[in-house]
């Protein structure tokens, strides 16, 4: 093989190829690597990573899969075509995401999707103190050693809620 004055070796033009094959092998295994990282890494930002609630009835004593009593917990109140639902989900959901980190406290209660609506949504609204036209998505409710603590109702006011959750304006959740 023929070298170059100052010692390099000349390479002909197959190396360069399977050089250049190999390193577009490289980069697709590295782009589908990362890839496959960012997917698992934002689950998240979906609705379906979180417990849903299905229904009214028993929302303010919510158990877990043993029914053992929480003492403190969020629900988050929206459905999919909810515009304003939309314009805070991926900042509501990663607040929740964070408040999710040492136990699971944030909980998802689709309205399109509650079993029980004709039978516990008005006792639901009682208990909270809303009446129905009071009621929309999104809204989030607290729960606080057991007891309801407060409901709140719009985009903002449920951002700000949550954002206080988290920077410990409500006892009962420490992170």
């Amino acid at each position: 093989m023929a070298t170059y004055k100052k010692g390099f070796k000349k390479q002909n033009t197959e190396t360069i190829l399977l050089q250049v094959i190999i390193g577009i092998i490289i980069a697709v295994f590295a782009f589908v690597a990362i890839a496959l990282i960012y997917d698992t890494a934002t689950q998240w930002k979906d609705y379906s990573y979180y417990t849903n609630i299905s229904e009214y009835e028993g929302i303010l004593e919510y158990t877990n899969g043993e029914d053992e009593a929480l003492e403190d917990y969020l629900v988050y109140f929206y459905y999919e075509d909810c515009t304003n639902c939309q314009s805070i989900k991926t900042d509501s959901l990663r607040l929740a995401n964070k408040l999710n980190r040492n136990s699971e406290v944030f909980f998802l209660a689709d309205t399109t999707a509650m079993t029980d609506e004709d039978d516990y949504l008005e006792t639901f609204l009682d208990s909270v103190d809303l009446s129905d036209s009071e009621f929309g998505t999104p809204a989030l409710l607290i729960v606080v050693d057991g007891e309801f603590y407060g409901i709140y109702v719009g985009a903002g006011d449920v951002l700000e809620a949550l954002e206080n959750v988290y920077d410990g304006g409500v006892e009962g959740f420490d992170f």
